[in-house]
């Protein structure tokens, strides 16, 4: 059986450490432009921009736009490891938030062919962040176990709306601006202290689900949303993504730990592509849990 490398994209929220640690051999890179200016959308903040120079865009009213990840960029990660006679598989970005599926899909046909006993399957993970990021590692326990690459990807299939993810964002702004979100969900977002809580829908939406008056009560709500959502919490990991918010994180964390005691939980900054979108505020929680059925209204 070949050998599988595993990638993931600049939404799957993984750092270095993190990719190293738990065997995600690479990510294939959106964009990210501001000011004139277009940079790779680094998961290791190493492409010349820090969280905090870039979210000072946001709060200051001005606009960061996120691009794709592009066909010159998978097929450099692609053919990297089927040169080596691995076959390949990649989780990608949500389809209801990114099109980079779609242009994975026309690079594995375009490759699959050239390639004789090895190949590309790409997997909408139907979600994002941290969320994204557990899909990978779980696929890499899954190829450690001996499965084989179809293997692998038919159970993410199955199993994806069981990775999950809930946030209380300050405002749902960056979201609408970036065409993210519902014009009907930003509107009770943006009223007077109203935090809303998102959560990715069965569709792999961002959907308001609920709307919560004032910041602890907001992080509050996450907290139990995802105790409730873990099925066995004690044997769970769960992932808390802020944006340069290390207090609100920690406060996420803390009212988590009140209600429960899962085996573990990792904090750690959310993405530019994920963060460009959510803007400044944003903590998430991100878990695997109960299947997503809930479908956000229009």
């Amino acid at each position: 059986m070949n050998k599988i490398a595993i990638l993931i994209d600049s939404t799957g929220d993984l750092n270095a450490e993190l990719r190293e640690k738990y065997g995600i051999d690479d990510y294939c890179a959106m964009h990210i432009s501001y000011d004139g200016k277009e940079i790779p959308a680094s998961l290791d903040w190493d492409a010349g921009v820090q969280p905090e120079e870039l979210y000072k865009v946001l709060t200051e009213g001005r606009r960061i736009y996120t691009s794709a990840v592009t066909v010159q960029e998978y097929e450099t990660k692609f053919t990297k490891y089927l040169d080596q006679g691995m076959d390949v598989l990649y989780i990608s970005c949500s389809s209801g938030l990114s099109a980079s599926i779609n242009v994975a899909h026309q690079v594995a046909d375009k490759l699959n062919p050239k390639y004789k006993g090895c190949k590309v399957v790409c997997i909408d993970s139907l979600v994002s962040g941290y969320a994204q990021g557990l899909m990978g590692i779980k696929a890499r326990e899954l190829a450690n176990a001996g499965k084989s690459v179809d293997e692998i990807g038919e159970w993410l299939e199955k199993e994806r709306l069981k990775f999950n993810q809930v946030a209380s964002c300050e405002t749902l702004r960056y979201l609408k601006a970036a065409g993210r979100v519902t014009a009907a969900a930003a509107f009770f977002g943006n009223l007077f202290g109203v935090k809303p809580i998102l959560i990715s829908d069965a569709k792999g939406h961002n959907f308001a689900i609920k709307k919560v008056k004032g910041r602890l009560p907001s992080i509050k709500e996450v907290a139990k949303m995802t105790v409730e959502g873990c099925e066995d919490i004690e044997n769970s990991t769960i992932y808390i993504g802020h944006i340069v918010d290390p207090e609100g994180a920690e406060m996420l964390k803390q009212e988590i730990l009140k209600l429960a005691k899962p085996k573990d939980i990792y904090v750690g900054m959310i993405g530019p592509i994920v963060g460009a979108s959510t803007g400044p505020g944003t903590i998430s929680a991100y878990f695997y849990g109960k299947e997503v059925t809930v479908v956000g209204e229009k």
